[in-house]
């Protein structure tokens, strides 16, 4: 059996402590710069507890747009973080310093082996040079796995003769690696698909898997874990006030008022009267119910088409919705009259031909 491999995490937090020249940590815990000139970022050093310890593969993940970028790992089994912080508050490159033979160089490379060295304590400088004003990075991180492991364990052991740095192991480090990758996926999997723990990036992934039961434009990240999160709720609803509502809500930022034909009108049967004012407002039939929204409120743009949509998706069968929309002009005394939205006035263009009285100017 092969040795199990170790990973270390240069990420978010992991970023913070490491020394920066020029690059700037943002509050998402990304490294990032811009224009010309030198970027260095030196990470901690790392005490693996393990003399002549070996060491695998480097990992960088990021965006460079106009840059060259450099990437140099030392390994030794001496503790040189003395001579390498008094080189970087010099002013020097710590590289500069380094023993020959003791580091490995790699420029645009993202991914890369580290078979050749040896050593307990592992230092990691990455070295940016922008070409031109509008040069800029964003780097998420990167990781090294420790120790040196190689697929050909699993071979016969004539294959396992050829040593450490052949050929053949760097040839088949390139599956392993693929395989790695992919065995890294599946690890995550779990994290990936847990609305709660998940990046905002993949939570509309999972909004697609919900068949998307609401309408009008995506919401937001907290919206879309709220709605996986009451799911199961909303679809074994579907029908009911409460879900309606709570849709509603979800949609367009607004509380709405649902009334219910017997709601009114069995209420409505001891003041005659009001009783055809009343038919004209929630319907006079008992598979219509009446659904007001308060456009006056703060809320989210309403489409009436996606909205009457929404509506007929959570409507139960044989019943009808009528929508109204409440603004300011349909507004007088609390009160709302149907069948169409009321208006004090209609503003009409003034006459300036008018007459003088007092010094005064009247309008007609």
């Amino acid at each position: 059996m092969m040795e199990e491999g170790k990973k270390i995490n240069f990420y978010r937090l992991g970023l913070e402590n490491g020394r920066r020249y020029r690059m700037e940590l943002t509050d998402e815990y990304r490294l990032t710069g811009t224009g010309g000139g030198v970027f260095l970022y030196l990470a901690p050093v790392y005490d693996s507890r393990d003399r002549d310890g070996s060491w695998h593969r480097l990992i960088l993940e990021g965006d460079f747009y106009r840059c060259k970028y450099e990437v140099l790992v030392m390994a030794t089994n001496e503790n040189l973080t003395e001579q390498t912080e008094k080189a970087w508050e010099e002013g020097s490159s710590p590289d500069l310093f380094w023993p020959e033979g003791s580091y490995v160089r790699k420029v645009n490379t993202d991914d890369f082996l580290l078979h050749e060295l040896k050593g307990r304590y592992l230092w990691v400088l990455i070295r940016i040079s922008g070409a031109a004003v509008d040069s800029h990075f964003c780097m998420e991180g990167f990781r090294v796995e420790f120790p040196w492991t190689s697929f050909s364990g699993y071979l016969p052991e004539i294959y396992q003769e050829a040593g450490q740095n052949s050929f053949f192991e760097r040839y088949m480090a390139v599956f392993q690696s693929m395989y790695e990758d992919l065995e890294q996926q599946v690890d995550h999997l779990p994290r990936i698909l847990d609305y709660e723990s998940t990046p905002d990036e993949n939570l509309g992934t999972l909004l697609t898997w919900t068949g998307k039961p609401y309408g009008g434009a995506e919401p937001g990240a907290e919206k879309i874990r709220m709605l996986i999160r009451d799911l199961s709720k909303i679809q074994t609803g579907k029908g009911t006030v409460r879900v309606m509502k709570q849709m509603i809500q979800f949609v367009t930022g607004r509380d709405a008022v649902i009334m219910e034909y017997f709601k009114w009108h069995d209420w409505m049967r001891r003041g005659a009267s009001q009783l055809e004012r009343y038919e004209k407002l929630f319907g006079k039939n008992e598979d219509q119910f009446c659904v007001i929204l308060d456009l006056t409120r703060e809320g989210q743009p309403v489409v009436p088409e996606e909205l009457q949509k929404l509506l007929q998706e959570y409507t139960p069968l044989g019943m009808n919705s009528n929508l109204i929309f409440l603004d300011w002009s349909s507004q007088m005394d609390t009160h709302c009259y149907l069948d169409k939205n009321s208006r004090l006035a209609i503003p009409e263009r003034a006459d300036t031909s008018g007459f003088s009285l007092d010094g005064n100017y009247v309008l007609g």
